[in-house]
């Protein structure tokens, strides 16, 4: 909980905007302002509280825009007037009172704090990431949980990954703990475990980190001007915690500039490193399949780059030892993506289909 003896920036789209309402109530004299973060039920509040209620906003969706069969609609802010210097502002993620004294703008807080107060879901022993989509004009996030199955044990780590993972691992690691921004490559064939290695990362720093992921369809995203007012505003809900984005299969918004992506690589080099880089403090791991040699040498400039980590095959050697701890054997002997191995068959005996001119 917050006490704050002179912020009054609530119930505006652009929440640090002064507000006017408070404002023009108390004017120059006292005003105390007590903030608490949670999750919290606005439905029953607005129900419970419907005659006080002093201003809002409601967001109205529809996902076939046609028939209009799935409509939804949610509160966005609430503001409430309980006196004449009495207000309760309210979103999703913080309620903020507004009082004469700091007493009465806790005891209004904690009031509603523990009355509509959303129960926390369970946790899961995986990670967590959060999806970012496009709502219209909003973009939002999506919270998606992972099993605890994703999250590996350091001899397993150097099982799938090979000799020489777990040390690598643990300095990438540090340099997520002690950088505040940047970009890592990680560069591997499809099947080399790039993906498995961000979920077991994601799981091992859920406690220090929040991970954010863009799609490889939205990646446009990255170019929109609200994109950077998106996270200002988790910054101001999540400021202990550092952001990781991951862009999967990032290979055309890397590559070297052209008429296509120069918006995308512009966005992902002021991003990553420079002023804005300082103000946003984010981190961002794109995984390609193409090579490296095939970027833009702006986006490998030492300072900017994190780390570049080529996922490989595994050996034969490697592969068997990975195979055996599953419980299967391995048809021949010849190295293996990480993908051939779970997989459990030889993905090369697939029959393909020939082209060409009979002789």
């Amino acid at each position: 909980m917050i006490c704050d003896l002179a912020e009054a920036n609530a119930f505006v789209e652009e929440y640090r905007k002064p507000h006017v309402p408070v404002m023009s109530a108390f004017g120059g004299g006292r005003l105390h302002v007590c903030r608490f973060y949670g999750s919290w039920d606005l439905d029953q509040m607005v129900t419970e509280n419907a005659d006080t209620l002093f201003r809002s906003i409601r967001k109205v969706s529809s996902k076939d825009a046609k028939d209009g069969k799935e409509t939804t609609k949610e509160w966005d802010d609430l503001t409430f007037r309980f006196g004449p210097q009495t207000f309760l502002y309210a979103d999703k993620d913080r309620i903020i009172g507004f009082a004469a004294t700091p007493v009465e703008a806790e005891k209004l807080v904690t009031k509603f704090s523990q009355k509509y107060r959303k129960p926390m879901p369970p946790t899961s022993d995986g990670g967590i990431f959060f999806l970012i989509q496009q709502d219209g004009e909003n973009i939002k996030t999506k919270e998606v949980s992972l099993s605890s199955d994703t999250v590996l044990k350091p001899e397993a780590l150097a099982l799938h990954y090979g000799s020489g993972s777990r040390e690598w691992h643990q300095g990438f690691v540090e340099k997520l703990c002690e950088r505040t921004n940047g970009l890592s490559i990680f560069e591997g064939r499809p099947g080399t475990g790039k993906t498995f290695y961000l979920r077991h990362l994601m799981g091992e720093l859920k406690e220090s980190h929040r991970f954010y992921f863009i799609p490889t369809s939205t990646m446009g995203i990255l170019s929109r001007p609200d994109f950077i007012g998106f996270w200002t505003d988790q910054r101001w809900h999540h400021s202990d915690k550092r952001f990781v984005i991951v862009l999967e299969d990032s290979d055309a918004a890397l590559m070297t500039r052209g008429s296509d992506n120069r918006e995308q690589v512009s966005a992902i080099l002021n991003l990553s490193d420079g002023m804005l880089a300082d103000f946003l403090r984010l981190q961002i791991i794109c995984t390609i399949n193409c090579c490296a040699a095939d970027i833009d040498s702006a986006l490998l400039r030492p300072g900017r780059l994190v780390c570049h980590r080529v996922f490989g095959r595994l050996d034969y050697t490697q592969a068997a030892r990975l195979a055996e701890s599953l419980g299967r054997k391995l048809p021949q002997a010849r190295d293996y993506s990480l993908a051939e191995v779970f997989a459990g068959n030889d993905t090369d005996e697939i029959p393909r289909p020939r082209m060409g001119f009979a002789p």
